[in-house]
Formats: structure tokens, C-alpha cells, sequence
């Protein structure tokens, strides 16, 4: 790949355009933006203040669920002329905020009243949760495939990344998964144990018996999910905001980690050098050749509604929107509970721990 030359401190590429990113000193063409115009000038300053995404959920609230999809689908398609292309400047606006959070609430929501096929998916996952987990671990595709006999030679967790840091053993989860102890199953769904395996992978090559732990964990993680024992443990509750993180880049930008979300202040261990690249991000993705917040066909694009609708359909037909929904009831629930909005709790579980 050709690396464009340039001068960081000249260059001047979309993402840092004086003013790129909802112009509402300019009147919108769309009319669905005309129509909202002063939530438009709110929307940008709703990352920072819980009050003001109190106001914002408030004025979201009276509309009708296709009106908050199109304002946020409105919003995503503004464009700006870029070179051969165009740029699309609030998409990085409209990343991680309350808009898109309670937006992707409603029209996953739409989505799975409106299809059969998730209707018969949640048909399973609900006869699922009735059962026990030792059913669960005899019955799911994923852990009928993870274990077959383990011998409990500690090769997995020799080699763990996880078991490095953490509290952690890939061989321990595997035992209780082979003695099927109901209880000891459920004490394992409610701790923070299944949810610092990486999902790496590296315990599968390893194992002399051909197990996937990391393959059994992950189904374990479901089963948390469907039962709702994962708000028991730190990081089971933290599966809220990571649902709106990976899960509404997934929903939204059809990848998991989208290029603006590492930020520095939480990666100080990547060092000064990534500090530098992520100042310059947008740059250095043009440098490269990638497609930040434009059209085209490499990393950072912004994604065509029609690529995007045939990839939400198979998280739909593997069970991702029943999943997504089981999180989302049992946070807005415990966030009843504690007697604050949906808002303060996905903060104060990102950051608790």
C-alpha cells in the first residue's frame, strides 16, 4: 500500500475541518433535520453532562420510533464534498452518544417484532432459560463442541494471557462444566471469572484432548446473559456498556472497534507514540489510504445502509438482538433499583472496577 507523504502540522484532512461535524449554523436540506434543529445544536454537547442526556432522553421520548431512527439515519447521511468522494462528518458525533444508544434500543426492538426468524430464534433462547444449565452445556451448539473429556492437565491455563493478570483458570471453569454441579455452575454465571477470558483462542491449539475452553466460556457468557446472573459481578454488569460499545459499533459501523475509539487517556500503556498517532488519526488514516467517515472500501469507511442491513441480519439470525435485549432489561431494572436514569448507570458501570 502507498503511504501518501504529508505534513502533519499542514495537512488539513476531513475529520479536522474547522467546523466539520454538525453545522447547525447552516440550515439542513434534509427536512427531517430542519424539523430538529435545535436538538441538533444540543446533541453535540450530550458526551459530557448526565443532566443534559437527561434533557436530550426527555425530548426523545415524544417521538415516535421511526422518527428517532430517521433523525439518527438523517443525521449519519449528511455529507460533505471530500476530493473524489464525500465525507460524512457526524458520524464521529453521533459514536457512543445517548441518541445512539436509546436509537439502536428501539429499532433493534422494531426488528425482532418484525421478523419471524427472531421469533423463532427467541423461542429457543426462552425455552433455554427455563432449563437448567447442565442442559444448557448437553444442548448448546457452542459448549457441545468445547468439551469432550477434559483430564485436567492445566495446558490451557499455562499459556493463558488472562491467567497472568487475573484470578483465572481456563481448567478450573472446564472441571465444573464436567462435574455438572448445578450450583457450582451458577455460583461460576454470577462471578467476574468467565468474563476475563480474551476469547484469544490460544488454549484450543494447546489442548491434548481437543477442548475449546475459550469456546465453552463464551458460551457460559450467554447463559449468564439469558438468566440474567451476570449483573451479579462487576464485569457481567459491564456487559451493558460494552453492548453499546462493540455492539453499537457492530449495529452501526459494522466493526467492533471503531478507529476513534482508543483513546490515550485509557491506554497509557500503549506509550507517547499512540498519544501522537491518535492526535493525528484521521491523517494518518489518510495516509494509508483508509476511508475515514467516507465512502469507499477500506478501514474506517462509512458503511453503506445496504451492507449494513444484510450484516444486521445474520447477528439477527444468530441470536445477537435476543442477547442484546436480555442486557439491556436487566440494566434498565437494576437502574431502576438503584433510583437513577439508564444514562448514569451505563457511567457508572464503564467505569466501575
Amino acid at each position: 500500500m502507498t503511504m501518501r507523504p504529508f505534513d502533519l502540522k499542514n495537512e488539513n484532512y476531513p475529520g479536522h475541518r474547522e467546523g466539520a461535524g454538525l453545522e447547525t449554523d447552516r440550515i439542513p436540506e434534509d427536512a427531517v433535520l430542519k424539523k430538529h434543529g435545535e436538538f441538533i445544536s444540543f446533541l453535540k454537547r450530550s458526551k459530557t453532562s448526565v443532566d443534559e442526556k437527561e434533557t436530550f432522553r426527555n425530548y426523545l421520548s415524544d417521538l415516535p420510533d421511526e422518527e428517532v431512527i430517521g433523525l439518527y439515519e438523517a443525521l449519519r447521511d449528511e455529507k460533505i464534498e471530500w476530493e473524489e468522494g464525500f465525507f460524512y462528518p457526524n458520524i464521529q458525533y453521533l459514536f457512543g452518544t445517548a441518541f445512539e444508544r436509546e436509537k439502536d434500543y428501539r429499532e433493534q426492538q422494531l426488528w425482532r417484532e418484525n421478523s419471524q426468524q427472531q421469533r423463532e430464534v427467541t423461542r429457543w433462547y426462552e425455552e433455554a432459560k427455563e432449563k437448567s444449565c447442565v442442559w444448557w452445556i448437553e444442548n448448546h451448539i457452542i459448549s457441545r463442541h468445547s468439551i469432550s473429556s477434559c483430564m485436567s492437565c492445566g495446558a490451557c491455563t499455562a499459556l493463558c494471557p488472562a491467567a497472568e493478570f487475573y484470578d483465572f483458570s481456563p481448567r478450573m471453569i472446564m472441571t465444573i462444566v464436567q462435574e455438572k454441579d448445578e450450583a457450582e455452575i451458577i455460583e461460576l454465571l454470577k462471578s467476574d471469572t468467565i468474563w476475563y477470558c480474551h476469547q484469544c483462542g490460544s488454549c484450543k491449539p494447546k489442548c491434548p484432548r481437543g477442548n475449546s475452553p475459550f469456546g465453552m466460556i463464551s458460551s457460559l457468557r450467554q447463559l449468564s446473559q439469558i438468566k440474567g446472573y451476570h449483573v451479579e459481578s462487576v464485569r457481567g454488569r459491564q456487559q451493558f456498556a460494552a453492548r453499546h460499545l462493540w455492539g453499537g459499533n457492530l449495529w452501526n459501523r459494522a466493526c467492533t472497534l471503531y478507529f476513534r475509539n482508543p483513546e490515550p487517556i485509557a491506554h497509557r500503556d500503549f506509550g507517547p507514540r499512540f498519544a501522537l498517532y491518535f492526535k493525528h488519526k484521521e491523517e494518518m488514516f489518510r495516509r494509508i489510504g483508509a476511508c475515514p467517515d467516507m465512502d469507499g472500501s477500506l478501514s474506517g469507511r462509512k458503511v453503506h445502509p445496504d451492507t449494513l442491513d444484510e450484516v444486521r441480519k445474520l447477528w439477527q439470525a444468530g441470536g445477537v438482538l435476543y442477547l442484546w435485549e436480555r442486557i439491556e432489561e436487566a440494566a434498565r431494572r437494576q437502574a431502576e433499583e438503584l433510583g437513577i436514569s439508564l444514562d448514569s448507570y451505563h457511567e457508572k458501570v464503564k467505569s466501575e472496577g
